[in-house]
């Protein structure tokens, strides 16, 4: 298994990951299809599928902000679960300068349960301190969420930078 990344961005494949990206994640944790274009202008927010040859297998939409990379979504076609992929394109995403960080659901089923038990596998810890998703348009209600990073929990401060510019990024 060699998995290759394309730059959605400018890609054909962009409507078959969108179509991963509607069906992954619940509405309010994620843009519109008009939302999603714009931001992908910010030459700081990634926006990578991950191919097997040529079979599309996933997605990965992150940040690489001044210290951290900020994993928004991830997500592996449900063909290709619980075959290694999701390991194979984290490590990837670990290989940084930067420090890698994510938000997940809070821990309330089963489902919710495997995935932060995925997370910690490859060393993230949960952050104590309440977190909320920055919200992509005015108005939107607060989604509350674990805040996961690799190898360390964050400190206040950094945090709180980090938070910062996540806030800026979406113009809010």
């Amino acid at each position: 298994m060699i998995l290759s990344i394309v730059d959605l961005k400018n890609s054909d494949l962009f409507y078959k990951a969108w179509s991963l990206y509607e069906t992954s994640f619940p509405a309010i944790e994620r843009r519109s299809l008009e939302e999603q274009k714009q931001i992908q202008n910010d030459s700081r927010y990634k926006v990578h599928a991950y191919l097997d040859d040529k079979t599309f297998v996933g997605i990965v939409f992150y940040w690489d902000f001044d210290k951290f990379r900020f994993i928004e979504h991830f997500a592996v076609d449900s063909g290709f679960r619980g075959k290694s992929y999701g390991s194979k394109i984290l490590n990837s995403l670990l290989n940084s300068d930067k420090e890698v960080v994510l938000e997940i659901e809070l821990i309330n089923d089963e489902i919710s349960k495997k995935r932060l038990n995925f997370y910690e596998k490859f060393d993230f810890k949960v952050n104590d301190f309440k977190h909320y998703q920055v919200p992509f348009r005015q108005k939107q209600e607060s989604l509350e969420l674990l805040f996961l990073s690799h190898k360390r929990v964050l400190t206040n401060d950094e945090y709180e930078e980090l938070y910062t510019q996540m806030k800026a990024s979406l113009g809010i």
